[in-house]
């Protein structure tokens, strides 16, 4: 506008300023949206590039927690918080190359137990003869090797023959000899059969349509629906022995426990392609007991019904269908540092959260460092240790989550890690109150693995019951390994005995850890 155009009346020339400083207003106001937009749209866009670069790790790269070596500085900022234990960066750089470096390890000796079947090399009788003088050779040591054969299963057919006896004066005195015992009678099926069975699917991960195959490559016809009929039935004559190990489960007074998904074809109510869950609860100590539990719900009802009775400490992550169980039984519900610090892992990995994922994991690593020092230590030392040294890490911890929280965005990668240790603090720390509580739930979710492996390879349970079989034959074989039992061996005598357990007393003589 020029000098010309605008009005000679004071009164317009104030209206007309008016009008444009509103209209600048105006123009600044939207800029400013425009800004705030393009700043939302640009943290979306990074939140989703640390989401996209976080599935690939997941997805590609090793599967490890281990900071990786152009990482290490982050561990000598430990030092600034004073009166807390350090971790050398040198230490962790040998650490680091330790874990990456591949160990050149020594061939493993052949276990002891097997049987050894021996090969005699020995020199024919006219090379035992001295090339230089023509002396006899005397023979002074021998060079031993050693390889491993194997002979695929042993498959025979036991012929059970009963002798029957008559009477030669009368036609009432026949007698024959009692049937024995047997798990499934009227079946072809033999306790040592149904045991290799089991183990092939439930530890080795075989599906019964494969096992089906590998049955007939030997002429062995047996189909999948039989086998998992006998499977099926075979599990409903161990309830009693597992319902004795869930008895002694939870009379203890401290668990750990996680579930995971399965999904079950045929259900009442439910979608063939919907979720169901397996959960998973387990005694650690002496005994040790690993219980897997079908359910087609993950709500909070599950474990106020597997936990019923139960009393004491509840050790799980951070799932809220937890909570009305704790609140329920009074339980002292107790916390999974492996998912806090994955948490802040995950936020290092990416460029939003690595300044937040850095300083986190700089307190983790030394909670750590204390809780790998005081393994071999008593109950009352390990609490001793814990008070000393990690009660002050985890509350310098808390303050800097305090102090960062209200800064984050809380979607982000970063901001989920803050704002899971901030909700899950109080759980976190209870392991600090009796030396026999674990730092994590790592335990458990140990015994979980198995079962995930599994489920790679048959993927689904056709039915509910098929879905409880599983459960069962899981617990007992977890059951069975955290008692350093060979599977298939206790599997294959539980099996044999269970016919002709009658009594409460004879199913506790068939725990794996009974003393009979």
């Amino acid at each position: 506008m020029s000098g010309n155009e605008l009005p000679d009346d004071i009164q317009e020339l104030k209206k007309r300023v008016i009008e444009l400083h509103y209209k600048v207003i105006e123009k600044e106001k939207q800029l400013t949206e425009k800004e705030s937009l393009l700043n939302d749209k640009s943290n979306q866009i990074t939140h989703l590039q640390d989401m996209v670069n976080l599935l690939q790790r997941k997805n590609y790269a090793p599967q490890s927690e281990v900071v990786s070596s152009d990482q290490l500085g982050i561990f000598n900022e430990i030092e600034e918080f004073s009166g807390l234990p350090t971790v050398d960066a040198e230490e962790e750089l040998e650490d680091e190359k330790d874990a990456k470096k591949p160990k050149k390890k020594k061939r493993a000796r052949l276990p002891e137990h097997l049987p050894r079947k021996e090969v005699i090399i020995d020199l024919d009788e006219k090379d035992k003869v001295c090339i230089h003088d023509g002396a006899r050779l005397e023979k002074i040591g021998e060079e031993v090797s050693e390889k491993l054969e194997i002979v695929p299963a042993e498959v025979f057919v036991e012929k059970t023959i009963r002798y029957k006896y008559a009477c030669p004066c009368c036609d009432e005195g026949m007698k024959t000899a009692p049937v024995p015992s047997s798990l499934l009678p009227k079946t072809m099926a033999a306790s040592s059969l149904v045991a290799y069975i089991i183990i092939s699917k439930f530890m080795d991960g075989l599906p019964l349509y494969r096992q089906e195959t590998i049955f007939a490559r030997i002429g062995v016809i047996l189909t999948r629906q039989s086998m998992a009929r006998w499977l099926i039935e075979v599990s409903q004559k161990l309830m009693p022995l597992y319902n004795l190990l869930q008895d002694e489960l939870l009379a203890r007074d401290y668990l750990n426990m996680d579930e995971t998904t399965v999904q079950v074809l045929k259900e009442d109510g439910k979608k063939a392609t919907s979720k169901s869950y397996m959960w998973v609860r387990y005694a650690a100590g002496t005994n040790p007991i690993v219980l897997y539990d079908y359910s087609p719900s993950r709500a909070g009802q599950v474990p106020i019904e597997l936990l019923e009775g139960f009393k004491g400490y509840l050790q799980v992550d951070g799932y809220d269908g937890y909570a009305q169980v704790c609140k329920k039984n009074n339980l002292v519900r107790l916390g999974c540092m492996d998912h806090a610090r994955r948490k802040f892992k995950e936020a290092f990995n990416t460029s939003g959260g690595k300044d937040i994922g850095k300083r986190g994991l700089v307190f983790f690593k030394a909670l750590y460092k204390i809780e790998e020092k005081i393994e071999k230590m008593s109950a009352d030392e390990k609490k001793k240790v814990r008070q000393e040294q990690s009660k002050p890490i985890l509350e310098e911890l808390k303050k800097w989550v305090d102090d960062k929280r209200p800064k984050v965005t809380p979607k982000s990668v970063g901001g989920k890690a803050i704002n899971y240790f901030y909700n899950e603090y109080p759980y976190l720390v209870g392991y600090l109150e009796d030396g026999r509580l674990n730092i994590s739930n790592c335990g458990v979710e140990n015994k979980i693995r198995p079962f995930a492996i599994g489920r790679k390879n048959w993927l689904f349970s056709t039915s509910v019951e098929g879905a409880q079989a599983s459960a069962m034959f899981y617990s007992l074989i977890e059951t069975a390994k955290a008692n350093d039992l060979e599977p298939f061996d206790w599997l294959r005598r539980l099996l044999e005995k269970l016919p002709h357990a009658k009594t409460m007393e004879d199913y506790e003589d068939l725990l794996p850890f009974s003393k009979k």
